[in-house]
């Protein structure tokens, strides 16, 4: 069977959304996970979020990359965040024992691979947490991977660029439930899309699936149980826009 990689970004302590997202993707047929940071923040379940991924990581199912979320749990980011974000680390604080900590310090910045590169924000000064959202920010981000393919998150909506005849990174809206082809002389950058926090009005969970033998691509969304998940975090005395926010408001 050829490898099938799901991609899962920006998963924000969600453990309603994750548990759907993984349940598709194990239907989906997928047989290995890239978990590309951000696992983490905002929501209410951060500890259960990290042991799974840290068991999948452990049987060799999956690697973690570490996003700003992670990153702000150990090092101080109060300055690059805004006051919802800042109090949802600072709550996560209260929620990991050491091992989790331990867990997102170890996670890589950026991984490469063969003729792909995962990493959570681009992989132009990957630590700087620069955002892929334009022709120029994925043209750096295509530039500085060295590879065919590199896969984000970060930006919380859904979307591929991809380079033209003449080079230039174009961005594409993809449209859920599509395979798209991808063929691997040219580069594109895949923005997997928000499992935890939509952005985009949609409550949906985002992730997606690369078939590299096939060179296909495929961006998902998946219905879950988002009442819950905020709820979760209403109970938590998280703020309230970050339970709105699932909601996709």
């Amino acid at each position: 069977m050829s490898e099938r990689i799901g991609l899962f970004a920006d998963l924000h302590s969600n453990l309603e959304a994750f548990e759907a997202c993984i349940s598709k993707a194990e239907e989906l047929g997928v047989t290995r996970m890239v978990f590309l940071g951000d696992l983490v923040g905002y929501n209410a379940d951060p500890a259960a979020l990290i042991d799974r991924i840290a068991g999948l990581v452990e049987c060799k199912k999956a690697i973690a990359i570490l996003g700003n979320h992670d990153e702000a749990v150990f090092k101080d980011r109060r300055d690059q965040m805004n006051a919802s974000a800042n109090a949802a680390i600072e709550w996560t604080k209260t929620q990991l024992s050491s091992s989790h900590v331990d867990f997102l310090k170890n996670l890589p910045l950026i991984v490469h691979e063969e003729n792909i590169c995962f990493v959570h924000a681009s992989a132009y000064n990957p630590g700087d947490w620069n955002y892929v959202t334009d022709s120029m920010s994925a043209w750096r981000c295509a530039q500085n991977s060295g590879k065919s393919y590199a896969f984000v998150g970060h930006a919380h909506e859904q979307a591929l660029f991809y380079q033209n005849a003449v080079g230039k990174l174009i961005r594409f809206a993809p449209h859920p439930g599509n395979d798209i082809p991808v063929l691997q002389h040219r580069q594109w950058v895949g923005v997997v899309g928000s499992l935890g926090q939509p952005c985009d009005g949609n409550p949906e969970a985002c992730f997606a699936v690369f078939e590299p033998s096939a060179e296909v691509l495929t961006f998902h969304c998946v219905p879950y149980d988002h009442f819950l998940a905020a709820e979760k975090v209403r109970r938590s005395g998280l703020p309230e826009d970050l339970a709105n926010r699932i909601h996709g408001h």
